[in-house]
């Protein structure tokens, strides 16, 4: 901010002010015992507004200094709206993660439940039967570990579900436990703020596209490159939660006003934690879900959906 100059104490500051905004240049005035002080916010708009203030004290009546009155308090509205929107986004963060209440966040709530269910039934005597009526095929007919590859056959069959329901799926506690807490976190904090229809979205489209790109992966790379004929079934919402994780980083970047924000710490830990599995230290993980759900989120955050 830098002060430009002075306005005699016979003129109002007013009309200078709404005519440097409406020109898009912000200013603040400021009482002085001989009139008032005249500072620009943004020291790239210095010269001009500089320029504006010397005509200003030289005609001040002429008519342009009065053409953006209208304009000015529009800009006002709009900055007040915004103000009030990031003041409403931005509450006590107690009020976000303390306890928010089920009304507050259906579809992170149920989401998780469902995950835990369809958990339970996979370690229970239902367990083969519920792995292969939600996996992204069927896996019946021989060990999992065996069943050569179906490819898209029986999304194409019409279980067009399967698309989705891998994302319930979960292999072993550790797995459903932070993919579960992960979701509660990202899952409150984006339906909270931008809303249950909104969240739902985003699942769906990176359960979708996370799954097909880890289904693209096995079939053109792991199959066909790699001369593998058969895969375990692949499951988890790790794809849907680095689609979230892509989507607040992204939107706190770019779209700050809107109260969505990921500390920095989070995010090296998000990004390490997504190249040490791909070294194969933890076994078999679902790589290019994850990869797909980053991407998917990414762009929807960049395109503030």
């Amino acid at each position: 901010m830098r002060l430009i100059g002075e306005i005699p104490s016979n003129l109002d500051p007013r009309i200078l002010e709404d005519h440097l905004l409406g020109q898009g240049m912000k200013s603040r005035i400021d009482r002085r015992p001989d009139g008032w002080a005249v500072w620009i916010i943004n020291e790239d708009h210095v010269a001009a507004a500089s320029k504006e203030l010397q005509d200003f004290v030289a005609d001040p009546d002429d008519p342009r200094f009065r053409a953006n009155a209208s304009k000015a308090r529009e800009v006002r509205k709009e900055t007040a709206k915004k103000e009030r929107e990031f003041r409403k986004n931005n509450r006590d963060s107690g009020d976000i993660w303390g306890a928010p209440t089920f009304r507050r966040r259906p579809v992170t709530v149920v989401v998780v439940i469902i995950a835990a269910v369809v958990f339970t039934l996979q370690h229970s005597s239902y367990g083969r039967q519920t792995t292969a009526w939600l996996g992204y095929y069927d896996w019946r007919g021989s060990p999992a570990i065996l069943r050569p590859h179906k490819g898209l056959a029986d999304i194409m069959g019409g279980q067009v579900w399967r698309a989705v329901t891998p994302i319930f799926l979960h292999f072993g506690p550790w797995h459903i436990l932070f993919n579960g807490l992960w979701m509660m976190a990202l899952g409150t904090a984006i339906e909270v703020r931008r809303g249950s229809w909104k969240l739902l979205t985003l699942i769906v489209v990176s359960a979708i596209l996370s799954n097909f790109a880890e289904y693209a992966y096995i079939e053109n790379w792991q199959e066909g490159m790699l001369g593998l004929r058969a895969s375990p079934p692949w499951g988890g919402l790790s794809g849907v939660v680095y689609a979230l994780f892509g989507y607040i980083w992204m939107m706190g970047e770019n779209h700050p006003e809107e109260g969505l924000n990921i500390d920095s710490r989070n995010v090296v830990i998000m990004l390490a934690w997504l190249v040490i599995c791909f070294t194969g230290f933890l076994g078999p993980i679902a790589n290019a879900a994850h990869l797909g759900g980053l991407a998917v989120g990414m762009v929807m955050g960049l395109m503030r959906f």
